[in-house]
């Protein structure tokens, strides 16, 4: 027997099967928000499925992709075999191993146990991520690395590398403006909707920040930011408005389809909303200076855009 779950993520449907002795409620205690009424729910956007159990290996032909990971460092292995990919994690001392098979798309997909009935939620939620974080480009939904706030009904969403600041600026804006809320520390959501308008969702996958929110505001603005010893706002359109938020996208750069359906996506959103660049000290001065300066820009909605290469 196995158990049906529903989740409504960003707009998007995603179904996990899990077998009837394993709880996904108390082991994904970060999709409690997102859970929907499986009963009511007939249309599947991603599927997961968990099994007990090794793989039978059917592929004639496998490619390495990729051997570390931010995460899982050399315990990570990705391939792309005839009928899709295949991701490897291993245990730390490799006594577990946990072997993930999605299609193409990765719409469908089914994860592996070792032993059986287990998986620890950290595993289980980092794969759910991964496959959701390609599933969901071919409906103009993008993942994105970063911190995002709400205020006043807008979304604005933080992005940078690691150690740039993100949720330090996140802190700044509810700290000194009233009303203010964090709505993901990590890894929001953008999606561009049938209304033209570009939302920002919160997500189950918020990094070492428990705000699981599932909710979405309209997007005012991206921001990519950049340390420096002063602050500046510097508006970004067009071209440059694309290349400031596409490295904070999560794509799999192998997948030319849905890396081109991810270009495709992206390409409208910044067309749509506020884009810019803030180089900036962590204080508060900063975190006003990003917000009074926005005030006075317009959105990229008349910039060109098509420059972009595929």
């Amino acid at each position: 027997m196995t158990q049906r779950y529903i989740y409504h993520i960003a707009g998007l449907n995603v179904e996990i099967r899990a077998p009837e002795e394993l709880d996904i409620s108390d082991l994904l205690p970060s999709f409690f928000s997102f859970a929907a009424d499986s009963r009511r729910v007939e249309r599947v956007d991603c599927s997961i499925e968990l099994v007990n159990g090794v793989p039978r290996v059917k592929s004639k032909s496998e490619k390495l992709l990729s051997d570390v990971s931010e995460v899982w460092g050399d315990r990570f292995r990705f391939f792309e075999t005839d009928s899709g990919y295949r991701t490897i994690i291993n245990g730390e001392a490799n006594a577990d191993r946990w072997v993930m098979h999605s299609n193409g798309d990765f719409s469908r997909s089914k994860i592996y146990l070792s032993e059986p009935a287990s998986v620890p939620t950290a595993v289980l939620s980092w794969l759910t991520m991964m496959v959701f974080g390609q599933a969901c480009l071919v409906h103009k939904v993008i993942l994105i690395h970063a911190s995002a706030v709400s205020l006043k009904r807008k979304g604005y969403a933080f992005l940078g590398k690691s150690g740039t600041g993100k949720s330090t600026h996140s802190r700044l804006w509810l700290e000194h403006f009233t009303g203010a809320e964090l709505l993901n520390d990590d890894n929001p959501a953008i999606r561009l909707e049938n209304d033209g308008n570009v939302y920002l969702y919160g997500t189950p996958w918020s990094g070492k920040t428990a705000c699981y929110k599932n909710v979405k505001v309209q997007v005012e603005a991206l921001i990519r930011l950049k340390q420096a010893t002063y602050n500046r706002l510097s508006p970004r359109n067009g071209l440059a408005a694309f290349v400031c938020v596409m490295p904070s996208c999560t794509a799999i750069r192998w997948n030319r389809y849905l890396f081109r359906e991810m270009n495709n996506s992206l390409e409208k959103m910044v067309q749509r909303v506020k884009v810019a660049e803030l180089e900036c000290l962590p204080d508060a001065d900063a975190a006003k200076h990003c917000y009074e300066n926005l005030l006075t820009i317009k959105s990229n909605t008349n910039s060109n855009t098509k420059q972009i290469k595929r």
